[in-house]
């Protein structure tokens, strides 16, 4: 076997393999031998048709399955001890591997087509200097999520006399007219929140009922969507148009949320952790708790802003006529020629990202070993068990819950991918000189949305990590 590398340009280059008759003599008789062994054939006993028989049948096929193995091993093995650093696939030239003639040829050379990463010059240092936002939850903020929390520990109770709220729950009967049910028509047992009746008569009407009160509507206008009326009467959409418009629905009872006393039970319910007695107290806490959940976004575009800073000022040459090719070749149902030229300058960012990532990893010696992937994942069932009041779980289970997680790949390869990403942001906001701003998050959001404005319009490509796109909707909610 010969191997050799012919740089075609700076970062270009053609892997040559030639195979002798000796590199794939030995493996190819011992797969014709297997098939001897299983061979079955009208004439001969099972196991012993003549091995040139078999070789007659099977011999081409074999041959070429045995080469292109060996081809796999030895052109993995050339990259791993050459130390090559290519970019995507090596990509065979196919037009020379259908030019070879399997039938009369003992000796085979094959090329590949490499493209290989640039040599990166980067150190991070404090001469770089980026704006790094605190995110500052406002009084009207914080008491929405007062509220949300206040509610979600309420007590249900059952008053009298319904108020805007309240749900209801009772019988829907089918109408023949306003004051005539229908002979064998439909009925049907439900719950009614009065917040989502659309029609403000009907909505009148429920507000201050009792027990037994009753309300004739239509349920088409007194919904927003042929769905929820459905729902309502316990129905499939398709089917609405088989019933009449008109329904009675009578009150049987009357359920209200009480929202939660601000007290020690609800601090010590939401804090479990911390020593909360006053108000005051846990108001901090709470506004704490959302600027922490926040500060996310923030790191996001902080990361974003470097990653930008760092493309445009740091020379990453890239093999782009392969790149170009292998872009097609690896996504022929989605990528066109065409359509990868077009848009050749988000997938070069990309690359070039991944190049910058990759030597900063390197130079900064950041790794994520095994325990950190396991710490990772038990705090993560921690906290998702803490949520329903599951505090104190054995360990057993702990480590039940981490391995069910941990033998699925994609899930592993998420949390990695995910701390590797911390490690990352950690070292720029050490490296760099950091310019802190307070700034409330709805003001943070409008400056997120006018900066990447320019990927949210039609015909754009990708948002950055998808940023812009996250602060509108947080603006919307």
């Amino acid at each position: 076997m010969n191997i050799s590398l012919e740089e075609r340009s700076q970062l270009e280059a053609v892997i040559r393999i030639t195979l002798g008759e000796e590199d794939y003599r030995e493996p190819v008789e011992k797969e014709l031998k297997t098939l001897q062994k299983k061979a079955q054939m009208p004439g001969f006993r099972p196991g012993k048709v003549p091995l040139g028989l078999v070789k007659k049948m099977y011999g081409k096929s074999v041959l070429v399955e045995e080469v292109n193995k060996i081809l796999a091993d030895a052109l993995f093995n050339y990259i791993k001890e050459e130390d090559l650093q290519v970019l995507g696939n090596p990509m065979p030239d196919q037009e020379k591997a259908d030019g070879i003639d399997w039938d009369q040829q003992k000796e085979f050379t094959f090329e590949y087509h490499v493209g290989l990463a640039p040599e990166i010059e980067l150190e991070l240092n404090g001469d770089m200097a980026f704006d790094y936002h605190q995110i500052q939850v406002g009084d009207e903020m914080l008491e929405d999520y007062l509220t949300n929390i206040r509610q979600r520990y309420g007590k249900m109770t059952n008053p009298d006399v319904a108020e805007a709220g309240d749900v209801l729950m009772g019988e829907f009967v089918e109408m023949a007219g306003e004051n005539e049910p229908k002979t064998d028509g439909h009925t049907h047992s439900a719950n009614l929140f009065i917040k989502f009746i659309r029609d403000s008569g009907v909505r009148e009407q429920l507000i201050g009922s009792k027990a037994g009160s009753q309300v004739v509507m239509d349920v088409l206008k007194a919904v927003e969507s042929e769905s929820e009326a459905a729902g309502m009467l316990g129905l499939k959409k398709e089917e609405l148009s088989d019933y009449g418009p008109l329904f009675r629905f009578t009150v049987d009872s009357i359920s209200r949320l009480e929202p939660a006393e601000m007290d020690e039970e609800l601090f010590s319910k939401v804090a479990r952790d911390q020593e909360i007695n006053t108000e005051e107290d846990f108001r901090e806490f709470v506004r704490k708790q959302v600027s922490q959940q926040y500060q996310v976004d923030a790191d996001k575009h902080f990361k974003n802003v470097v990653r930008e800073k760092l493309l445009e000022t740091t020379n990453v040459n890239l093999p782009e006529t392969f790149l170009k090719k292998w872009l097609v070749d690896n996504n022929k149902e989605e990528l066109t020629p065409e359509k990868v030229e077009a848009e050749f300058d988000q997938f070069a960012d990309s690359f070039r990202w991944q190049l910058l990532e990759s030597h900063l990893t390197k130079k900064y010696g950041i790794e994520v070993n095994p325990g950190e992937v396991n710490t990772h994942l038990e705090d993560y069932v921690k906290a998702q068990l803490k949520q329903y009041g599951q505090d104190e779980v054995p360990q057993e289970m702990l480590d039940q819950y981490v391995k069910n997680i941990a033998s699925k790949e994609e899930e592993v390869k998420k949390v990695y991918d995910q701390l590797y990403d911390q490690k990352l942001l950690d070292l720029f906001k050490e490296k760099f000189t950091l310019k802190e701003q307070t700034i409330s998050y709805d003001d943070f959001a409008l400056l997120v949305s006018e900066k990447y404005k320019k990927y949210t319009e039609p015909g754009a490509g990708a948002t950055q990590d998808g940023e812009a796109e996250e602060g509108q909707e947080k603006q919307k909610q």
